[in-house]
């Protein structure tokens, strides 16, 4: 089968390819000079990279499935609009949280808590048309990805 990408997708995939570059260029470089940085080691929050790169595979996929369910919902399918409703949610969250964590962030636990809630909420949506999209099931997928990274930042 076939898959056409659209202009949207596109767009969305290099937005999400750039904050994934930017958190990885944040991550592996440290800027300061070799007397500052331990001092700034000691004091900066660390970065949960896993999870990072867990929720940005979650945008990718969600975005795909968000053009999908607009498509579906343009011919009629309302069914899909909770799906929607849910994907929309978890990629704007997740966004929020590659970039906050990857900037250190004191709130992203906080926020990983949300994107937990908010994925298990998406994951259950998708779940329910996996069987006959793609997209909801590669959707699904990528959030439970993030469940699982999410709760592991949270025990630690």
């Amino acid at each position: 089968m076939e898959q056409k990408i659209s202009r949207k997708q596109i767009l969305g995939l290099g937005a999400t390819t750039m904050a994934l570059l930017a958190s990885s260029s944040v991550l592996g470089h440290d800027h300061g000079d070799k007397k500052s940085s331990k001092k700034k080691k000691a004091e900066k929050i660390s970065v949960p990279g896993s999870a990072i790169e867990a929720s940005s595979a979650c945008i990718l996929k969600g975005r795909v499935c968000i053009s999908m369910c607009v498509d579906m919902l343009a011919e009629g399918h309302k069914e899909m609009a909770d799906c929607l409703r849910s994907v929309e949610e978890t990629v704007a969250l997740c966004d929020a949280f590659v970039v906050l964590s990857s900037l250190g962030s004191a709130s992203t636990k906080k926020l990983a808590s949300i994107c937990l809630e908010s994925c298990e909420r998406c994951a259950v949506q998708c779940d329910k048309h996996a069987d006959h999209h793609e997209e909801c099931k590669s959707c699904g997928e990528a959030c439970k990805a993030c469940i699982s990274e999410f709760k592991k930042l949270l025990a630690a």
